[in-house]
């Protein structure tokens, strides 16, 4: 690898970084899961750092093309299906607080995930690359062979789903 390229890896995975990781972590909910996913996906766009060509796209759509597959294969050898996680949701490292203040925010991250959950596999992984992730509806599209007006559509479905339930909750 040259000095250049080098570099442009260096500036690529320093802007890409934090959202890979967000889009990893709350796709297991488990920050190890996520370190270990991000590992992966660095180590694979390395791989192949020099054979990228911009000409068949663009190289964050090819990066969570990655990032999708890595996922992927974390649960095909997991085996086990837990999309958002409760530890993600409250954050990493929680402040202190007391008690009725942390009933609610366990109250509220169990409402949000009950919601999550009542999406399609489809529709969370679409929430997923949008929210945490930080695609475009055209990047998700492409990574997920859909076109670029139904993501919007499952995007607004889920959202206006999503909300419906919490304020049902809620009264």
């Amino acid at each position: 690898m040259t000095d250049n390229a080098a570099e442009d890896f260096g500036d690529f995975y320093e802007e890409w970084f934090p959202r890979v990781y967000n889009y990893a972590l709350h796709r297991t909910g488990l920050a190890s899961r996520a370190d270990e996913i991000v590992s992966e996906t660095f180590a694979r766009v390395l791989e192949s750092w020099a054979g990228f060509d911009s000409e068949k796209g663009d190289r964050r759509t090819w990066l969570f093309s990655i990032a999708f597959r890595a996922v992927a294969d974390h649960y095909r050898s997991e085996k086990r299906r837990r999309w958002f996680g409760l530890d993600a949701l409250l954050g990493a490292e929680p402040a202190e607080r007391g008690p009725e203040s942390s009933l609610e925010q366990c109250q509220e991250s169990e409402r949000l995930l009950g919601v999550l959950g009542a999406l399609s596999e489809e529709h969370r992984e679409i929430v997923a690359l949008k929210v945490f992730g930080g695609l475009t509806n055209r990047a998700i599209a492409k990574l997920l062979s859909l076109t670029e007006t139904n993501v919007g559509v499952i995007l607004f479905r889920s959202v206006r789903l999503m909300r419906k339930s919490l304020s049902g909750a809620e009264a």
